[in-house]
C-alpha cells in the first residue's frame, strides 16, 4: 500500500514541476565578459576612386568558452559587441559608414554587430571606433573554437592598400538547457 501511495505522490510531484515550468532548472549558462583580438598591421585593400567600399574578414579565437556546455544540448548564444577601435597607417576620414559582423556557423550569413556613420566633417583622422548595435542571439556559435568577423566600410577609403592596428573585444554568454537530455 506505501509503495502506490509513493509512486502516486512522486508522479504528482513531477506533474507539478513539469507544468509550473521545471525545465529553468535544468539550464547551464556560461559568460565571457571579454574576449579580446589586437591585430597589428591587418591589411585593407585599396577601394575604388571615387566612391567606393573595402572589406576585409578576420577570426577570433574562443578557446574553451563553451567547454562546460553539454554537447548534445541546444545552444543559444548571445554576442555583443564590447570594443572596434582601428587606428589607421594613413587619413581614413573619407569612410562614411563602416560596420563588424559576425559569420553564423555553417552559413555564408553575417549578422550585424556593431557600425559607425561619419556625422558632420570632422579634419582628417587616422581613427575608426564602432558602436555596439547591441547582443545578438546566434545559435550554437558558442560551439565554434573562432569566430570569423567581417569588416566593410563604405564611402572614399583610402584608394591605395593600407593597414590598421585594430582591437576587437567581444562579450559572449550561452545557455544550454538539459531538460530534453533528461526527460
Amino acid at each position: 500500500m506505501r509503495t502506490n501511495s509513493f509512486r502516486t505522490l512522486l508522479l504528482a510531484g513531477a506533474v507539478t514541476l513539469l507544468g509550473t515550468g521545471c525545465d529553468s532548472l535544468f539550464t547551464l549558462e556560461v559568460e565571457a565578459e571579454r574576449i579580446c583580438k589586437t591585430e597589428n598591421d591587418l591589411s585593407f585593400p585599396a577601394a575604388p576612386p571615387i566612391s567606393g567600399s573595402v572589406e576585409q574578414s578576420f577570426e577570433i579565437p574562443l578557446g574553451d568558452f563553451a567547454s562546460a556546455l553539454p554537447e548534445d544540448a541546444d545552444v543559444e548564444t548571445e554576442l555583443r559587441l564590447k570594443l572596434f577601435d582601428a587606428t589607421a597607417s594613413t587619413d581614413i576620414s573619407g569612410i562614411e559608414r563602416a560596420s563588424l559582423s559576425v559569420r553564423k556557423p555553417g552559413s555564408a550569413e553575417y549578422v550585424l554587430l556593431g557600425e559607425f556613420r561619419r556625422t558632420g566633417t570632422g579634419g582628417s583622422t587616422n581613427k575608426l571606433q564602432l558602436t555596439s548595435s547591441g547582443a545578438v542571439d546566434v545559435l550554437d556559435l558558442a560551439k565554434q573554437e573562432q569566430l570569423e568577423f567581417l569588416f566593410q566600410a563604405t564611402g572614399s577609403p583610402p584608394t591605395q592598400s593600407w593597414t590598421a592596428d585594430v582591437e576587437v573585444c567581444v562579450g559572449a554568454k550561452a545557455s544550454a538547457n538539459y531538460f530534453g537530455l533528461l526527460f
